[in-house]
């Protein structure tokens, strides 16, 4: 039985068998669920031969459930789908490329730097400028292009006193250290040539005290801007992000600033999602404190106002909000579609096969040993379980980030990171990317993690490249990863073996961080399915891209099997037609009867040199 709820009361739903849909080896239970909210919560109640028990988003339960860990269906507008079909490309704009040409004048806050110098440390790292620009950026989407990405998110491009420019002076136009919005149009149209998605940041939660807001609100006690900002005492005393003064904090109370920054189509909001600017969405910044101080809580208001103004102008344009923890409370699909998932993926995947002290740079607090595969599943789930599906695959799933280290840095080793990254591009939800992780950029902070892109192609570490062009070309193309469900076939602590399935593909996924054995391979040692005389699929180890070395079993392996049915029976690679069952925790293969042609399978490689090295 299904059970959910209806206006927060109990409803039950029995199912039913479905007789054409089952068969010998299987039962396909129906049932249907009337969907009267926003957001639907359901589980299913199993009562078999093991007795009663509880199906949720943490799996198979043998003990009464609280709601928070139910399935959820949006009815009020999921994820675009393009979403989760696009991986990302994130871009610091000041460090990625420069046209050379010299836009306005040199602020009077920043110097000069040369490209390729170091960056700086302490508060001079701030203001120290390369001189990256959004014409340059539109010069290099070949690179982008050819890395097979679908969508470039840039940090901050509104006026400020740092690099980063998450202290805006103005929301009402481009820098003109960057171009100025003519240069944001030509990017525009640059991309739309190249195919490719654009969004930028904003950040409600705060501004720069430099703001032309913030300085009308110190000056005039009585402005109108001095209600944007929560002053205890005017004009010094008012409340800042994180208790940092050069970013006071928004006061969301005011309904003149949500109309000039989100609230309406005259907002900044709405103005960059209409032509010319014609973003494709927007990243939140601080999403997760936006509206928020001591009692107050206007978060909710904030992202559905949000969510109305973008709605208005296009439902499908994507809304992805900054959110380092738990984000179960503010992406219930009433705002964001997502969220930035380090809680689910980043932090997770970082303490299974990085150095945990990078750790404590995205969320401070004590050190650890690297954790077992056993409870990075538990954590993922937890996360996963925690939000509506809809959510999981409109969230931003990366590693890392302008403000992290450098993957490549936290891994514990090259080949772990290039694991790290197959395993992220094969989860659900949205990939992206720092600029420069492809061709091996280091970086043991936040600060150093944002050095000037090396153009000079001797500088590029090759084979870390064409790792990340195949998984990426790879993962555009597959309709599973975008949008196919999820499922655990083994977590052991050196292992973590998943199925990602779709309509018209599934795929079998397994990362491996040691040395691979028999203990270990639920399915057995280098021939991981079949009988050896019907059929077999191959192990294809983390090589399968030019530039890897052979390691034939002894190290770190990443391996994607495509597992596809054949109407066609008896083909040279599995003539003797097999089909799958799934015992729990395991997946195991047999021989079947030639009386279900339909459900034979068989499996495709992945890339040609996988056909190449397996025989086609």
């Amino acid at each position: 039985q299904l059970r959910t709820m209806r206006d927060m009361e109990n409803a039950w739903f029995e199912a039913q068998v479905d007789d054409g849909a089952s068969t010998d080896d299987a039962a396909v239970w129906r049932v249907e669920m009337p969907c009267p909210n926003a957001v639907n919560n359901y589980r299913f109640w199993l009562n078999g031969p093991g007795g009663p028990r509880w199906l949720t988003g943490l799996g198979v339960i043998d003990h009464d459930p609280t709601d928070a860990f139910d399935f959820r269906l949006l009815t009020s507008g999921g994820t675009p789908r393009w979403v989760p079909e696009t991986v990302w490309y994130q871009i610091f704009p000041d460090r990625f490329a420069t046209s050379g040409v010299e836009h306005c004048e040199f602020p009077d806050w920043a110097w000069r730097s040369e490209w390729g110098d170091p960056v700086a440390t302490g508060p001079e790292a701030m203001t120290q400028i390369y001189g990256g620009d959004l014409d340059g950026i539109a010069q290099r989407l070949d690179h982008l292009v050819d890395l097979g990405v679908g969508g470039v998110y840039l940090t901050p491009v509104f006026p400020a006193r740092s690099n980063h420019r998450y202290d805006a002076t103005t929301f009402d136009h481009v820098d003109p250290l960057l171009g100025g919005d003519e240069s944001w149009v030509r990017l525009r149209e640059a991309c739309d040539r190249a195919g490719l998605r654009l969004i930028t940041d904003l950040t409600p939660n705060h501004t720069g005290d430099g703001h032309e807001w913030f300085r009308r609100a110190q000056a005039d006690a009585e402005a109108v801007e001095a209600g944007f900002y929560y002053f205890d005492e005017h004009p010094d005393d008012y409340a800042s992000w994180l208790g940092i003064r050069t970013l006071p904090k928004l006061d969301h109370s005011s309904a003149e600033m949500r109309r000039r920054l989100y609230e309406g189509p005259e907002s900044v909001m709405a103005r960059f999602l209409q032509p010319p600017m014609s973003a494709d969405g927007w990243r939140f910044d601080v999403a997760n404190m936006t509206g928020r101080l001591g009692t107050i809580d206007d978060n909710a208001m904030v992202r559905q106002m949000i969510r109305a103004t973008s709605d208005a102008i296009d439902p499908a344009r994507w809304l992805v909000a900054e959110h380092f923890f738990d984000a179960s409370r503010d992406a219930i699909g009433d705002g964001w579609h997502g969220v930035m998932n380090y809680a689910g993926l980043a932090k997770p995947i970082a303490s299974w096969l990085g150095d945990f002290s990078f750790l404590t740079e995205m969320a401070p607090g004590p050190g650890q040993d690297p954790r077992p595969g056993r409870s990075v599943a538990t954590t993922m789930d937890e996360v996963r379980a925690s939000l509506a599906w809809q959510v999981v695959v409109g969230s931003m799933a990366l590693l890392g980030s302008h403000d992290t280290a450098r993957w490549r840095s936290m891994a514990r080793s090259e080949s772990n990171a290039r694991l790290g990254f197959g395993l992220l591009l094969a989860m659900p939800g949205a990939p992206c990317f720092f600029y420069g992780d492809e061709v091996g950029l280091t970086g043991d902070d936040n600060e150093q993690s944002r050095r000037t892109m090396p153009w000079d192609r001797n500088e590029w570490d090759a084979a870390t490249l064409d790792w990340y062009r195949s998984l990426v070309h790879f993962r555009r193309d597959s309709t599973a990863l975008a949008h196919g469900g999820f499922r655990w076939v083994e977590r052991t602590d050196d292992a973590l073996m998943f199925l990602r399935e779709s309509a018209d593909e599934r795929l079998l996924v397994r990362a491996d961080r040691a040395p691979i054995g028999r203990a270990v391979s639920p399915l057995g040692g280098d021939q991981v399915a079949g009988d050896g005389e019907h059929f077999t699929i191959w192990r294809v180890s983390l090589d399968f891209c030019s530039g890897m070395e052979s390691n034939s079993g002894d190290g770190e392996h990443f391996t994607i099997w495509r597992v596809s049915l054949d109407s066609c029976s008896g083909t040279e690679s599995n003539p003797g037609q097999v089909r799958r069952r799934r015992p729990p925790e395991r997946v195991t293969w047999r021989p079947r009867s030639t009386s279900h042609p339909s459900a034979s399978w068989r499996t495709t490689a992945i890339t040609r040199s996988i056909a190449a090295a397996s025989g086609g």
